[in-house]
């Protein structure tokens, strides 16, 4: 990584006071009641002044994503990070998920039946339209006056939402915002699949059919799609077992604030989301091993609200 000049205590915390109204309408928008002062000096702020040094030694559209675990805080981290490099910066800001560009409902059990029939659950590398999320990035790099449609996929329904619903970017940005689950994974050599690692391996997947399939996906296209980015950010979560509590907690806070609940959306129950997280904890677990290494900003959190930026030490406290 490039010089970069160390990012004043003080200059986050005037950031803060200027932006915290701003901040909380964001919060109560999203259902967080209990938004964390310190979250936003000690982490959004940081690295939301960090992008804009890389964004002026680039001089050119500037690409970053968030990677970590399931219910790691990417998507809030992004959200948030979006507000300030708008507001404070008059950033032109693109964000949108690896989930929002997952196959249909349709061509996952098409998949199923022609690979194997885990494929029909979402999430794991293969179940993703990754010529969808390049052709997207493409067309906000590009220079022409122009709209460009950001597909939505609606996990309540467990489907992409119609065209009609995506959104419309108009223009070119200055910077794209990507978060997912995975971005960073890399392949895994052959002899990493001795034997099933959970229940569901062992039960559906006893001779590695899929997961070999799944991994052998990472070798493809999605390497591309990760290496578009100028600027790579991990959430590293204490546990597994952590990831499967904040997947939780997710998941039932979405239940209960969602007012149009009926028999007709794929909501889980407790036991359906442990064994959903199962399909990606091998590759979970795998990217525990290197991210750290691999990532130019690496944060750390620990439960709900503490989150520390470990690299690089751009955060000068004095």
């Amino acid at each position: 990584m490039k010089y970069y000049k160390k990012i004043s205590f003080e200059d986050c915390i005037n950031i803060y006071e200027l932006y915290k109204n701003e901040f909380q309408l964001l919060a109560n928008e999203k259902n967080i009641y209990d938004l964390n002062k310190d979250f936003l000096i000690n982490t959004i702020i940081p690295i939301s002044l960090f992008v804009d040094q890389k964004i002026k030694e680039n001089n050119k559209l500037f690409k970053f994503y968030i990677s970590g675990g399931q219910g790691s805080g990417k998507t809030t981290i992004s959200d948030f990070v979006k507000l300030l490099l708008e507001k404070h910066f008059n950033y032109k800001v693109a964000s949108f998920s690896i989930d929002d560009i997952y196959l249909s409902k349709k061509e996952r059990i098409i998949l199923s039946k022609k690979i194997h029939p885990l494929l029909k659950t979402r999430g794991v590398p293969g179940t993703h339209n990754v010529q969808l999320g390049l052709d997207t990035i493409n067309s906000l790099e590009s220079k022409e006056n122009k709209i460009t449609l950001i597909p939505k996929f609606s996990k309540k329904f467990d489907n992409l939402f119609p065209k009609i619903r995506w959104e419309e970017f108009e223009g070119t940005p200055d910077v794209i915002i990507f978060e997912g689950w995975c971005l960073g994974a890399l392949p895994e050599p052959e002899d990493h699949f001795k034997k099933p690692i959970n229940s569901l391996e062992k039960t559906f997947d006893t001779n590695g059919v899929w997961a070999k399939w799944v991994n052998k996906q990472l070798s493809g296209d999605y390497q591309k799609l990760f290496n578009l980015f100028d600027l790579k950010i991990y959430i590293k979560s204490p546990s597994f077992e952590k990831i499967i509590e904040n997947r939780w907690l997710q998941e039932k806070t979405a239940i209960e604030l969602d007012n149009n609940s009926s028999k007709f959306n794929n909501y889980m129950t407790k036991e359906e989301l442990f064994h959903f997280v199962m399909h990606f904890e091998r590759i979970t677990k795998d990217m525990e091993n290197y991210m750290s290494k691999n990532v130019d900003i690496l944060v750390e959190r620990q439960n709900k609200s503490d989150f520390q930026i470990i690299k690089p030490d751009f955060l000068n406290l004095k």
